[in-house]
């Protein structure tokens, strides 16, 4: 990314100056804003949370698109995803290793691109779609959806995040599924050592009790998330995101609607917010 020249001192270029540094508050306040809206917006304990596959059958789903954004590995060949492909093309989005997120909207419409490009996910039908999934409004919402939360989530773990409000919310989630992974194998345990011991009369009744637990821990996952909204409200960063929230939404919707040729602003968004 190209920089402004800041002069050293006020009185030999006052203009360039104070040019400058509103340049730069603006951009700051523009990365505060989009990396904020993007962890309210997609931070999400499971993905089926921001994508819901059973709206069309013949478009892609959730688990095809999750299979690009993720680079794969076969053998000793890996195929870089669209989040590697990104980082590696457009290391100018990334100041001293931190991402600079006012290029979100940007980070959707290239990801659209390889998605849609036969080149990329290697076979037409794939492409095509592809291309017809995004002509979709709800499923362009959804997709956009994951593409943030694996963005969020992929940053993080390079530390290229610069909000606190971000951070928090990944950590949060991260955390959350890794209880939920231990749960999961604890309660695994359990109903093989009482189907061992007890015999199987009442193996479902112990299955239905131990499912029971664990979504009312998952939904105390759930409950401090939207607990964690409330607090973030009072801090600077998130009353950022507030004067810029429309018109991020806004700018995402282009996308759509520029490439679809609708006319008629989106107003669809993700249930709750």
């Amino acid at each position: 990314m190209s920089t402004q020249h800041t002069p050293a001192v006020i009185y030999k270029e006052p203009e360039l100056f104070y040019e400058a540094k509103i340049r730069e508050e603006i951009l700051k306040r523009y990365n505060i804003a989009f990396e904020v809206f993007m962890a309210e917006q997609y931070s999400r304990i499971h993905y089926s949370e921001l994508m819901d596959d059973s709206t069309d059958e013949s478009f892609a789903s959730k688990q095809r698109l999750i299979s690009w954004i993720n680079d794969n590995t076969k053998g000793k060949e890996v195929r870089a995803g669209i989040l590697t492909r990104y980082k590696i093309e457009h290391p100018e989005h990334f100041e001293n290793g931190i991402w600079q997120a006012r290029y979100f909207s940007y980070f959707v419409h290239y990801a659209k691109g390889l998605l849609t490009d036969e080149t990329f996910v290697k076979k037409k039908e794939i492409a095509d779609e592809f291309a017809k999934s995004f002509k979709n409004e709800q499923w362009y919402w959804q997709a956009v959806a994951v593409l943030g939360a694996k963005l969020l989530e992929y940053l993080y773990d390079m530390n290229a995040l610069q909000t606190d409000i971000a951070k928090a919310y990944v950590r949060q989630i991260k955390l959350s599924r890794q209880l939920l992974k231990s749960i999961g194998k604890i309660t695994g345990r359990v109903v093989k050592n009482y189907g061992e011991n007890y015999g199987q009369d009442n193996i479902e009744e112990v299955k239905e009790a131990i499912l029971a637990v664990k979504q009312s821990i998952e939904e105390t996952f759930k409950q401090q998330m939207k607990m964690s909204y409330e607090i973030f409200k009072s801090q600077k960063e998130y009353q950022i995101y507030l004067v810029y929230k429309k018109e991020i939404r806004s700018d995402i919707s282009q996308i759509y609607l520029e490439e679809s040729q609708l006319r008629s602003p989106i107003q669809f968004s993700l249930p709750g917010k």
